[in-house]
């Protein structure tokens, strides 16, 4: 057997075993996008997302949004409510928590914001760090308080939470 092929060999294998490493080491926990109604967002749909059960430890969590250029503003300003859910001595405990969001959107140059796509730019906000214990589950609800009652212009909004070492 050719003695030349073993160093590349060896190379291949190195790199295949640290993708492998890499590739399983995310950690998002939960990541899902909820579509608004083409006509606009309005001020009383509240966008929810039940989070199921995690381990203990610290978190954070990101909101995403998905924007066309039609927006009529330059920024939009959010209530993220964060529930904690929690069983103590075979009782569910729930304990909340509110975050005043402001994200922009449109720069001055009128241009959108964020990670430009062919129609839509997604925007990504961090919204707090904070801990959780064994078995907590969370519940988050999303809506606007924008003075106007419709807004166009926004067709997802999301939420990711990652565990953090």
């Amino acid at each position: 057997m050719n003695r030349k092929g073993y160093p590349f060999l060896n190379l291949v294998m190195f790199v295949i075993t640290v993708m492998g490493m890499v590739a399983c080491n995310d950690a998002r926990v939960y990541d899902k996008y909820r579509a608004l109604p083409i006509d606009g967002w309005v001020r009383a749909d509240t966008v929810t997302f039940n989070i199921p059960r995690q381990k203990e430890g610290m978190y954070s969590i990101d909101l995403g949004m998905r924007v066309f250029q039609n927006y009529p503003y330059k920024s939009i300003t959010l209530i993220v409510e964060r529930t904690v859910i929690r069983m103590q001595h075979n009782k569910q405990v729930k304990r909340s928590y509110q975050d005043t969001i402001v994200c922009n959107i449109i720069d001055n140059e009128g241009r959108l914001v964020g990670k430009r796509g062919i129609t839509t730019s997604e925007l990504e906000q961090r919204i707090a760090i904070f801990p959780l214990q064994r078995n907590d589950s969370l519940k988050i609800s999303i809506y606007h308080i924008m003075s106007k009652e419709q807004l166009p212009g926004i067709s997802d909004v999301g939420i990711q939470i990652l565990r953090r070492k």
